[in-house]
């Protein structure tokens, strides 16, 4: 865009010169101009010309320097979001972790309500130049690792829920609280739709959470590679992955 303007400029400055010229041969003709006159015009109009092309060149830098100043910002804060995307999967999963297997998971994690996290979410628009790239496919990989992030977290809340509105009271109703008993025990006292809604929603959050935490950390590595690859020389945001 800022070649066609300055293209556009050098056009409308030989325009006025040729026009200039002209009207300066023709008074030299009709002795209405000297030399002398003719000289000091034409470097009074190649000062012109120049003086605006330096101004034109000059904010010409400072638009590009901001435009990319802006980039290197919108990428650091993409790396950011995935950073803490990061964290608060691992904070989830630790508690999952603790559990030794399914059955334990369904019945007796705690159902603790995670944040909402509607904060956490990629600035698509202000990434499209990523498009353009050498790497265009990190801009669709950020927005699927950011739905799976939200699913994650959705299966989370959905399993809480059914917990505390279904299960507990079931649990209560049958005298199950405290007591140990075995799968198919628990499959029998509470019937199939609650014994299997519990055991598919901790599956299927545990599912959710793991896969989150394996793939954000390769996106948030290939989206930093390609920023410095973007921006060689500056900085941008590190994550070391402590938890696998």
């Amino acid at each position: 865009m800022a070649s066609v303007r300055l293209t556009q400029m050098r056009m409308n400055y030989f325009l006025i010169t040729i026009a200039a010229i002209g009207i300066c041969t023709l008074l030299y003709i009709q002795g209405e101009l000297g030399l002398k006159g003719i000289g000091t015009s034409v470097l009074a109009l190649f000062g012109t010309f120049l003086g605006a092309t330096l101004a034109f060149r000059l904010n010409e830098q400072k638009e590009e320097a901001e435009t990319a100043r802006k980039k290197r910002e919108a990428l650091n804060r993409a790396l950011f979001v995935l950073i803490r995307q990061h964290n608060a999967i691992i904070q989830l999963k630790r508690d999952m972790d603790a559990c030794p297997n399914d059955f334990h998971l369904a019945f007796n994690m705690p159902a603790l309500k995670p944040p909402s996290y509607a904060d956490l979410f990629q600035h698509v628009a202000d990434l499209e130049f990523l498009i353009d790239s050498g790497n265009p496919n990190i801009l669709f990989k950020l927005t699927i690792e950011q739905e799976r992030f939200h699913q994650a977290i959705d299966s989370i809340r959905i399993r809480n829920e059914f917990y505390v509105n279904e299960v507990q009271p079931q649990l209560a109703a049958t005298g199950m609280n405290g007591k140990r008993v075995t799968l198919e025990d628990a499959e029998a006292l509470l019937g199939e739709r609650i014994f299997g809604g519990a055991m598919n929603g901790a599956i299927h959050a545990k599912k959710h959470l793991n896969d989150s935490n394996d793939s954000i950390p390769k996106v948030l590595e290939e989206l930093r590679t390609e920023a410095k690859e973007l921006f060689p020389g500056h900085k941008f945001l590190d994550y070391q992955n402590s938890n696998n």
